[in-house]
Formats: C-alpha cells, sequence, structure tokens
C-alpha cells in the first residue's frame, strides 16, 4: 500500500465532497462568491498551533512536536504553524512563587534554542512559522500564571512587551518574510482582573491599543523593516482595529462567532456551564437569535477590511 498516495487522494476526495455538499445551496454560493472577490493580501496558510511553548510551566508542557509531525504536515499539504508561546516558558525563574516585574527579563537561553530549534524545523519542511506572544507581560486571555502587573495600564509591562518582540525580531532577523512572520499578541482585550479567568472582557480603547501595537511592530522592524506584523482584533480578536489600518501591521479574527456555539459549556470560558440555555441553530439561545445573517453581519467589516 502507498501510505503517501492514499493521504493525498483522502484529502482530494475530502475536497471535492466538500465543494458538492457546498453547491447544493444558492444563498451559500452567493456569499461564496462575494468572498471570491476579496483580494486579500495575505497568503492563504493552511496549518496548525504547536503547544510546545504554550504552558507556564515547562514541566507541565504537552509532547513536544517531532520531525515525524513535520513529515506529516508537510505531506498533507499544509503549510503553516503557529507557536503560541507564553513567555514564563523561555525564562528561568523559581516557579514555587509568583514573577516580580524585573524576573521577566530573565531569559533562559536553552529554553530559547528549542524554540529556534522548532523553527528550523518546521522551515526544513517549507512551513511558514508564525511566532505568537499567547502570554505576554502583563497580559493573557487565560488567568492561570500570576501577572505583576496589566499591559494596557502599566507602563512597565507595554516596556517588557516591546522588550520580548525586540529579543525575538533580533533572533530572527535573517529568516525571510515568507519563512516567518510576528503576530503580536492572543485574542487581546481589556481585562478588569488579568488574573481571574472569568473577569469582565470589554474593548481596549483604540487609540491605546494602536498606540501598543505600533511600538511592538516597530521593535520588530527595526531589525528588519520587510517583516509581517499580525495583530489580532480588538476585544478577544473579534473587531476590526480602525486606528491601525493606517499602518503596514495586518489584522486577524476568530472564527468562534458567535461564542455560544464555539465554548458551548467551555469551563474556561464560561462560568456557570451547568445552567445554559439548550442550542438551537437556527434560534433563540438565551437573549441571542443565532443566523447565518448575524453571521454574516458580525463577518462584514473583516470582509471589508481585507
Amino acid at each position: 500500500m502507498n501510505i503517501i498516495s492514499d493521504r493525498r487522494d483522502f484529502i482530494k476526495k475530502a475536497a471535492v465532497l466538500t465543494g458538492v455538499i457546498g453547491a447544493g445551496s444558492s444563498s451559500v454560493l452567493a456569499f461564496s462568491n462575494q468572498l471570491n472577490k476579496i483580494q486579500n493580501p495575505l497568503p492563504k496558510w493552511k496549518g496548525f498551533n504547536l503547544l510546545d511553548f504554550f504552558s507556564s510551566n515547562p514541566g507541565r508542557s504537552r509532547r513536544g512536536t517531532t520531525e515525524e509531525d513535520f513529515k506529516w504536515m508537510s505531506d498533507w499539504g499544509f503549510d503553516f504553524v503557529r507557536i503560541p508561546m507564553s513567555y514564563p516558558s523561555y525564562l528561568n525563574i523559581d516557579r514555587s512563587r509568583d514573577i516580580t516585574p524585573d524576573e521577566v527579563y530573565n531569559i533562559d537561553e536553552e529554553a530559547v534554542e528549542r524554540v529556534d530549534k522548532l523553527v528550523h524545523m518546521a522551515h526544513k519542511y517549507n512551513l511558514h512559522v508564525s511566532i505568537n506572544l499567547h502570554r505576554a507581560p502583563g497580559y493573557c486571555i487565560n488567568a492561570g500564571f500570576h501577572e505583576p502587573y496589566n499591559l494596557w495600564v502599566d507602563k512597565e509591562a507595554q516596556e517588557a512587551f516591546y522588550w520580548h518582540w525586540d529579543m525575538w525580531a533580533s533572533r530572527y532577523k535573517n529568516i525571510s518574510s515568507d519563512r516567518i512572520s510576528f503576530d503580536l499578541l492572543n485574542e487581546p482585550a481589556m481585562i478588569e482582573d488579568m488574573n481571574d479567568q472569568h473577569s469582565s472582557k470589554t474593548i481596549i480603547p483604540g487609540d491605546l491599543y494602536a498606540q501598543v501595537a505600533e511600538r511592538a511592530a516597530n521593535a520588530i522592524w527595526k531589525h528588519n523593516k520587510d517583516h509581517l506584523v499580525i495583530a489580532d482584533g480588538n476585544q478577544v480578536g473579534n473587531k476590526i482595529i480602525p486606528e491601525i489600518t493606517h499602518l503596514p501591521i495586518a489584522q486577524s479574527c476568530r472564527g468562534y462567532h458567535p461564542h455560544m456555539i464555539s465554548h458551548y459549556k467551555a469551563p474556561w470560558a464560561m462560568k456557570d456551564i451547568e445552567n445554559l440555555p439548550p442550542l438551537q441553530y437556527p434560534g433563540q439561545v438565551g437573549n441571542q437569535y443565532l443566523s447565518r445573517e448575524m453571521l454574516e453581519d458580525f463577518y462584514e467589516p473583516w470582509i471589508k477590511l481585507a
């Protein structure tokens, strides 16, 4: 049996089947035609998150990505990996207590070299690498690591944020932009209590987000002016950032809408998972009416931005 051919045949058949299913609805075709007219300047990457540095505590990390994993990705036709990192994962700190502001600069060179190895292995298999700070100094969409400050409030946190991006950009300054890019911060929002998983999450003042994003981007461009910088949309990646559209910073959204469906009974996203209304689509769920029109309205600003 030719395993490689079988895998590729499976992908081709799945793609054909998807096309047949989509062709069954004229409204789907109409919306698809609208999308096809959009000329997005970004490549249409397809790939995976690599969670090697996702945990703040390296001792609790999942199995590391192997060369065999990269072989499979490449063989199946994928061309992209994102490395969402928690900055403490590559620090040399005492993990038995809360981190202090001065310790966010204590780089563990051995850990950073493991990131290098991951990047180089991805490139060996022709995969574009997106470097992302999933947890940055003073911010993460998730609690679980006690932050010493708030990125959107404290200048000290912002300076540390720029410093970390300067460090990564310097490290990869000689890698071309078609092989590496920099995704500034995962799902930014104004969080009332940075160390409470279920604290309220609201929109960041646009001028503030723009200032932080531009300073971080400049820290990257200082080393290579051609490197691609991506900013996640405001309010957990959901809203476009009009305040940076004049800058050469790409914006990325999320495909989680409606949140009630994508995160239904997810304990990290919903506090009272045992008393949620039953799901139906289309239909009324709690105080929302879920429908295709709702989705089109939600993503329309992103389509226009592209």
